[in-house]
This record gives C-alpha cells, sequence and structure tokens, in this order.
C-alpha cells in the first residue's frame, strides 16, 4: 500500500511547485499530459496538451510548448536538461526558465546551481537585440556582444518563420 501511495504524492508535490512558480494554471494541466494523467497528447508526442483554440498567435504557441501549428520541429541541444536540472527528462520550453510574463529572473535549480533566466519581453530585449543578434542567440547561444552565452540556454533548432512569430509574440508582452 505504501509503494503505491508514493508515486501519488510526488505528483501532488510537483503540482505544487508547479503553482508557487508562479505559472498559469494551464501549466499544472500541460505537466498532468505529459505525466500520463489525463490527456495523451503531450510534448513529447508532437502534439499539445492545451486543446486547441488557446493560443492567440503561432509565437504563444511556441513559447509556451516549443510546438509549431506549421508542424515543423523546434528541437534544442545543451540547457538545464544537459546539466541534469531537468526532472524526469522533461522538455524544456521558453516559458520554463523566462517564466509566463518573460520577465526571466533566478531560478534555484538544486544542487546549489542558480539560473539566470533573462527579461525576453521585446521591449527590453530591443535595447540589446535586433532581430538577427536575437535569432543568433537562439539558435547559436551568442550575445550580442558576439560572447557566447552561458549553456543554459539552449541552442534551438527553430525555423526562420516560426522565430518571426516567436518575436511577434514577444511584442505582445507588456
Amino acid at each position: 500500500m505504501k509503494k503505491s501511495i508514493a508515486p501519488l504524492i510526488g505528483t501532488i508535490v510537483l503540482g505544487i511547485t508547479l503553482i508557487s512558480f508562479d505559472a498559469n494554471a494551464q501549466m499544472g494541466s500541460l505537466m498532468m499530459g505529459l505525466l500520463g494523467f489525463g490527456s495523451r497528447q503531450g510534448v513529447m508526442s508532437g502534439g499539445t496538451a492545451w486543446g486547441t483554440g488557446v493560443f492567440r498567435s503561432n509565437g504563444e504557441r511556441i513559447y509556451f510548448t516549443t510546438t509549431s501549428e506549421r508542424g515543423t520541429a523546434i528541437t534544442y541541444t545543451d540547457g538545464p536538461l544537459s546539466s541534469g536540472w531537468m526532472m524526469m527528462g522533461g522538455q524544456l520550453v521558453c516559458v520554463s526558465c523566462h517564466g509566463p510574463n518573460g520577465r526571466g529572473g533566478k531560478h534555484n535549480m538544486g544542487m546549489m546551481q542558480v539560473m539566470d533566466a533573462k527579461d525576453i519581453r521585446w521591449s527590453v530585449l530591443q535595447r540589446e537585440f535586433d532581430a538577427e543578434k536575437f535569432r543568433l542567440a537562439v539558435v547559436k547561444g551568442q550575445d550580442p556582444d558576439g560572447t557566447k552565452m552561458k549553456l543554459d540556454m539552449p541552442r534551438w533548432n527553430i525555423s526562420n518563420e516560426d522565430l518571426a512569430d516567436l518575436i511577434a509574440f514577444l511584442k505582445t508582452l507588456p
């Protein structure tokens, strides 16, 4: 009996942690779907557990799910997963580090490691980045001054069209 309760308690603790992370209520639904509770359509299958009509734009969908309405693959290398920071081999999405409002901030990743995610609202980014410099940061992990970013920042494999949609979404964040 005790063995069957442990996974349930772990799931509840994970859910509480996500809520306390200041994620919106739908993040919990996404995680529950990824954990196999409810919808089987999750990020790992190339779909999204969020449902139809949830996103106002493809850029917003990319930010929250790293899936494109075009059906193009959006994959990554490096990032917290490469350092063993993501639990259970989780799938990174922009919101994982930058938060639902794009403001980023410091995240305690365990084992005394802290990650400082940049504020990626375009109103803040445009002081340092134009569209090309942003592409280099996202795809190659290159800061505007040409130096390499830390490996905390994943190197994304994203099409130019999807990247333009993501930038358009970032421009909507207050």
